[in-house]
């Protein structure tokens, strides 16, 4: 058998930044790392947030090989994945090849002349891997392949399917009896189709002669549709003042609540009560003692033009990032005091109530909302941790974050994925949706992933999200 003709991939700096390790993916082929982008590696190298800790990691792999394989960067350093890694300078031909009408002080108009290059000079199949859209077009435009980076996106992430299952009315009846019963025997969707059920998914069943009797369960089982059970839900239950205000809703209040459950991908549009009900549960699980503390954090990606540095110290600096946590942690305030829900065994009078429990929660340790770049080389033991507008990162950095947990912890990822502002994700490459995909098709038992898509937030923000 032939094997494959080998390849030349030039990688941009947002690949690096994206994905480190990703010198690893590109198999047995040619990796040409042109010298600009080592230097905007290194320009990131200083930072604090999630770029910095990427850029550091990328310059490490890259000393790795240059000490461990005792080679010449300029002359190609063999990769364990069998591929080359080559650091290319820009020369006068270099430069001479930047086609007339691009800015010759322009990165990517640098690495689009080391790519015409190199294609000149191997004869070889020359692609550019770069997530930015721009670049790929302008590789286009001279007469380059391009590609997106598509190591680490899923090959078909999970769409809102039809929760609706069919079973004989008789088994309703005894659900409701036993709270949990094995999958019966000709059990169908709507359309048919067989019922093949991810791990921790939720159906609502209907009796096959009359539809009017119904049940709301979770699958328990490893996917294999006959070893399975389903487990009658809780429904309606107030938590924290706060009800479930649909179905869906309330297959996400069940996955948060349930200890034997570690990670939960809340997914859905704006409006849906992702944010509400993970902060709702996982304070109601700390005042419960299931955890020790309640860690709030969010992605830092600013929407629309960033305002650059903030004034004060380092909590006026996180303020209005965390302003929509704590929005959401007033509103549950207000809804204990309404229902007159105490905190641990100290009672706070109807005048302290809104004003005082946050930072009551905060000082006793119960609750932390911090900036996610403070989470990075922690180790998260006894601790409820949401992590909100998780589809702006990356799925390196979603990575780093599990990888805190420590022993009974538990991890709620949200986010909407019709609002990602990081240029560099789409719908498919994000990392809310790689590590929902990875953990379901490892049939995780302790991990569950829920889609949301009725809102609830307000008449107008529910058409907002569905026409603009």
């Amino acid at each position: 058998m032939a094997s494959k003709k080998v390849k030349n991939f030039i990688i941009d700096t947002n690949v690096i930044l994206y994905s480190p390790n990703c010198l690893e993916t590109f198999d047995n082929n040619n990796i040409i790392l042109p010298a600009v982008v080592l230097e905007e590696v290194d320009s990131f190298k200083k930072n604090v947030d999630l770029n910095g800790y990427n850029a550091r990691s990328f310059i490490r792999i890259v000393e790795k090989y240059r000490e461990e394989k005792e080679g010449d960067l300029l002359k190609g350093v063999k990769l364990d994945s069998g591929g080359k890694l080559t650091i290319r300078f820009q020369d006068e031909k270099t430069r001479s090849l930047i086609p007339a009408g691009f800015d010759l002080s322009k990165n990517d108009n640098i690495i689009l002349a080391t790519a015409l290059q190199v294609k000149q000079e191997s004869k070889l199949e020359t692609i550019i891997v770069t997530k930015d859209v721009n670049l790929r077009i302008k590789a286009n435009a001279v007469g380059l392949d391009a590609e997106d980076y598509y190591h680490e996106k899923t090959t078909s992430f999970i769409d809102q399917a039809d929760d609706t299952l069919f079973v004989p009315d008789e088994y309703i009846n005894t659900l409701y009896q036993e709270k949990e019963l094995p999958v019966p025997e000709g059990v169908h969707r709507q359309d048919g189709e067989n019922f093949g059920p991810r791990v921790n998914e939720y159906f609502i069943l209907k009796g096959e002669l009359n539809p009017q009797k119904s049940a709301l369960v979770r699958y328990i089982g490893n996917g294999n549709p006959m070893d399975g059970a389903f487990r009658l839900l809780h429904q309606n239950e107030p938590i924290l003042g706060v009800t479930p205000a649909n179905r869906k809703q309330i297959y996400l209040m069940d996955s948060l609540l349930d200890p034997d459950i570690d990670v939960v991908f809340a997914i859905g549009i704006a409006g849906t009560g992702k944010t509400l009900l993970a902060l709702c549960a996982g304070l109601h699980s700390v005042l419960n003692d299931k955890y020790k503390r309640l860690i709030v954090t969010r992605s830092p990606i600013p929407m629309g033009r960033d305002l650059g540095y903030l004034p004060g110290n380092i909590n006026e600096k996180l303020d209005p990032w965390l302003k929509p946590i704590y929005d959401n942690m007033e509103f549950i305030v207000y809804m204990m005091d309404k229902g007159r829900i105490e905190v641990k065994d100290e009672y706070l009078s109807k005048n302290q109530m809104h004003e005082a429990t946050i930072d009551y929660l905060k000082a006793s340790k119960m609750l932390e909302i911090e900036a996610l770049t403070y989470i990075r080389g922690r180790t998260l033991m006894e601790t409820y941790l949401v992590v909100d507008e998780a589809q702006n990162l990356s799925p390196h950095e979603i990575k780093t974050i599990i990888t805190r947990a420590g022993v009974n912890a538990k991890m709620v990822f949200t986010g909407d994925l019709k609002q990602i502002d990081n240029p560099y994700l789409n719908e498919r490459d994000n990392g809310l949706v790689n590590a929902s995909e990875k953990f379901t098709y490892a049939r995780f038992k302790h991990a569950s992933t829920i889609y949301l898509d009725k809102g609830e937030r307000s008449r107008l923000a529910t058409i907002a999200a569905e026409i603009l």
